[in-house]
């Protein structure tokens, strides 16, 4: 189970949740920063914090977390899930995630996705989600994951669910690479901290 504590902040207090995260390492900063480019691209929004860009896609995804988390807890289960979660609350509460979605004992999490292909299965999922996903198996402690995408459409220029209901897998820890994620995820917060001084 993960400690109280350990639930920082939700997303609904959206200003609070953006500051804390600036403080930390987050699965999407870790997942895009294994690569060279994407590691400089980080590195320059820690230097130059924008907030998190919205759009209509993001929109829409947001939108559809509770719907899909809920149609997964009929099989799953999980519940939804909008705090920030820390890895623990001493020297790595800077290692930071917001899965989707908790089991009720926290051995397994949630991310959900909302996409204009179909993934098919989780080897066609781009790799930026599956690296989010493990670094957030890192900082919950979970056993596995359950990866769910819904196709969106759209309907007299409104984006909707293109299925009645998502496509989900089965995700387990990779060890392996969530030792790369944690080497990745030490430079990036060195660089961190040598931006605020």
């Amino acid at each position: 189970m993960i400690e109280a504590e350990r639930f920082l902040v939700s997303s609904s207090d959206r200003d609070k949740w953006l500051a804390l995260r600036a403080e930390g390492v987050t699965a999407t900063a870790v997942a895009k920063a294994v690569t060279p480019m994407g590691f400089k691209e980080v590195v320059a929004e820690l230097r130059r914090p924008r907030g998190i860009p919205d759009n209509n896609y993001m929109k829409f995804g947001r939108d559809q977390e509770i719907p899909i988390i809920d149609k997964l807890a009929t099989v799953i289960d999980i519940t939804p899930n909008d705090w920030l979660i820390s890895k623990d609350l001493e020297e790595n509460r800077w290692q930071m995630a917001t899965p989707d979605g908790l089991s009720s004992d926290h051995s397994v999490i949630a991310e959900v996705k909302t996409t204009g292909k179909d993934w098919e299965s989780w080897a066609k999922v781009p790799g930026h989600y599956q690296r989010q996903v493990q670094w957030q198996l890192h900082v919950t402690g979970a056993d596995g994951c359950v990866f769910a995408w819904m196709l969106r459409a759209t309907h007299n220029g409104e984006f909707i669910p293109a299925w009645p209901g998502p496509k989900y897998v089965e995700v387990e820890r990779d060890d392996s690479l969530i030792a790369r994620l944690q080497e990745v995820a030490h430079e990036l917060y060195a660089e961190l901290r040598a931006i605020r001084g």
